[in-house]
């Protein structure tokens, strides 16, 4: 398993996680790339009349720099290092910076003062994460995603419309970045400068929405900064010292929450990857022109308008009818969870998910929710019903009739209504067996069920033969898969706070 540079990614204003280690992307693909980047050399031409690509506040792209991070960037040590940065990305991606970028050092102990009410990442309502079985109802759910973005962000830009890069290091009077870290931030600025990323397209309400928008936005960002890497590594160019990522304090973090924060990153550098061997960056533009709505979209490899047209992104948002009992009401609008976010629980399995919605109920301080999911067929719906099933049986949950689940004790301690009608599954949640039809009457009935219609009664169920999975659909490990992803960020995370 591996993991591009910036594996512990999270994007509240485009927030970069600092990690080490990851996947490339082959800079030799792309014939025409290759021969844009030259090699590092001390004979460089003069300064050009006129700004162009590959030269940035007078130095060019593979313009030799003295740059030493060992005792901080001094001023002028962080301009000619920002500089040749930029130029450096200009010639890899042949668009120019338009503007100067500010660069800005912050220590540990700001970051939460300095990103509170800005975690776009984490869309959703509490009972989202609950559902996911991240964040139990023992612990208040945006504490929890705070803490998690303040332990893990290095460095934000440019989403919000932000000119400057905000990094933290470990002592802002002797700042210092990583290459990697300083390329990924600054190819947001100048996604920004060429694509407006404050405009209307990019902005989402759901975890889904953020996921898609970001395959291509921190997907982008992730497949440039790993191929200036490489032509650092493989001797092309000279590059600054690496230096550890420095992030805010780390002391309430959740590992669980990682996976489904990590993916835009890799999952979308692979996308973007995808769309550079087939079109070029002229399809990356596009993308940016009309980013996905739906992340299923990005785990096909497809634009937004194949997807669609080919039936694997929904043409329009899924809907459930409110049939709850008086006392308990919706909150607010629905959330989604799609096929980015549920790969880290199952696998390549999510590449069959086909639309999803999942509302929030409250009744005083009871909660429960009705979460709905279409996927490619009955098979790989009742794939998913299966683990979803399984992951309740492992935290003790029994099963009280067909259908009905129970989860005594615990931070998930709740009723659990579970049901399948062809290719769609819905799950009730409620805080008791009792109170699971005054959240959704009817749990059993998917508004028309057919004879496909199969209420779980704690054992696998297998679909009809005619309705068997394709194998672009995936056959991913389940629910359990998410243990895998912990244990990896786990031990990544220990050694982050190790380095010197």
């Amino acid at each position: 398993m591996s993991w591009p540079r910036t594996a512990f990614v999270l994007v509240a204003l485009c927030l970069v996680i600092g990690a080490s280690g990851g996947t490339a992307w082959a800079v030799d693909g792309d014939a025409s790339q290759s021969d844009r980047v030259g090699n590092e050399t001390t004979d460089v031409p003069p300064d050009p009349d006129e700004d162009r690509i590959g030269w940035e506040g007078g130095y060019w792209y593979n313009e030799s720099v003295d740059v030493d991070q060992y005792d901080g960037l001094s001023d002028a040590e962080l301009q000619r290092y920002k500089y040749r940065t930029m130029a450096r990305l200009e010639r890899i991606r042949g668009l120019e910076f338009t503007d100067d970028v500010a660069i800005e050092f912050i220590g540990p102990g700001e970051v939460e003062d300095r990103i509170e009410g800005n975690i776009t990442q984490f869309r959703g309502t509490g009972q989202q994460w609950e559902a996911l079985f991240v964040i139990g109802e023992d612990r208040n759910a945006e504490r929890v995603l705070l803490g998690t973005l303040v332990g893990s962000v290095a460095g934000w830009a440019a989403e919000e419309g932000s000119e400057t890069v905000v990094l933290i290091t470990d002592d802002p009077s002797e700042p210092t970045v990583p290459p990697t870290l300083l390329a990924h931030e600054l190819v947001h600025v100048l996604q920004h400068q060429q694509f407006d990323l404050s405009a209307e397209r990019y902005q989402r309400a759901t975890l889904d929405g953020e996921h898609a928008k970001d395959a291509v936005v921190e997907g982008e960002a992730s497949y440039l900064d790993s191929v200036y890497e490489q032509y650092c590594t493989n001797g092309s160019w000279d590059c600054a010292d690496e230096r550890p990522f420095a992030t805010g304090p780390d002391v309430g973090v959740e590992y669980g929450l990682f996976p489904y924060l990590q993916a835009p990153y890799t999952l979308g550098g692979e996308y973007v990857s995808r769309l550079v061997d087939r079109g070029g960056f002229d399809a990356v533009d596009a993308a940016h022109r009309n980013p996905p709505e739906y992340s299923v979209t990005a785990l096909h490899g497809r634009q937004a308008e194949t997807a669609s047209q080919a039936g694997i992104a929904p043409s329009s948002p899924l809907s459930v009818p409110d049939r709850s009992a008086d006392g308990w009401t919706r909150q607010g609008g629905p959330d989604r969870v799609g096929a980015m976010g549920l790969t880290a629980i199952l696998g390549d399995r999510a590449l069959a998910w086909r639309n999803g919605v999942l509302y929030a109920y409250a009744n005083g301080s009871a909660d429960g929710y009705v979460w709905e999911t279409r996927w490619s067929n009955a098979t790989t719906a009742q794939r998913f019903l299966d683990a979803y099933r399984d992951e309740i049986r492992s935290k003790d949950g029994v099963n009280v009739s067909a259908g009905v689940w129970q989860i005594p004790d615990g931070p998930f301690a709740d009723a659990f209504a579970l049901d399948r009608t062809g290719d769609t599954v819905r799950i009730v949640n409620a805080p008791s067996v009792g109170a699971l039809s005054a959240v959704h009457d009817s749990p059993s009935d998917l508004d028309g069920a057919d004879a496909g219609s199969t209420v779980d009664a704690g054992s696998q169920t297998t679909a009809s033969s005619a309705e068997q999975t394709t194998a672009a659909d995936g056959s991913g490990p389940g629910f359990g898969f998410i243990a895998a992803f912990v244990a990896v960020f786990v031990a990544i995370a220990a050694a982050k706070r190790s380095a010197v």
